[in-house]
């Protein structure tokens, strides 16, 4: 019984930081044709950036996290998330700034906990 506990937690924080990743690609996708067809300006584009991964760490975290350990999946699903996208971005040729770096995982983090904490507020 522990050991099915254990892989569901891990199942469903690893499923919440992969859906994460592919909204936030999808979002990345959508941003860069609709600026390359929109003309967005160079300084809207990082912030609109941080939006989407906002929304992709939020539905990510919504749709997979059930059950219990409402935090413990959530937190674990968002360094998951922000893992995988510094990598994906690194390899892309993105810049490497520690400062960018600690605001992607600081917000992934809050964000994942909010929602954790909410949907351990609803079943309860």
């Amino acid at each position: 019984m522990e050991a099915s506990v254990k892989k569901s937690t891990i199942l469903q924080a690893v499923k919440a930081g992969l859906l994460s990743l592919v909204f936030s690609c999808i979002g990345i996708l959508l941003l860069a044709l609709i600026a390359k067809l929109c003309n967005i300006g160079d300084k809207a584009l990082p912030i609109i950036n941080q939006v989407l991964k906002v929304i992709a760490v939020a539905l990510g975290t919504l749709i997979s996290v059930k059950d219990e350990k409402f935090l413990l999946k959530a937190i674990v699903g968002a360094v998951l998330f922000w893992a995988l996208s510094f990598a994906l971005f690194a390899i892309m040729g993105g810049q490497i700034r520690f400062g960018q770096i600690a605001l992607d995982l600081g917000i992934s983090l809050v964000v994942a906990v909010i929602v954790a904490l909410i949907k351990s507020r609803k079943t309860a």
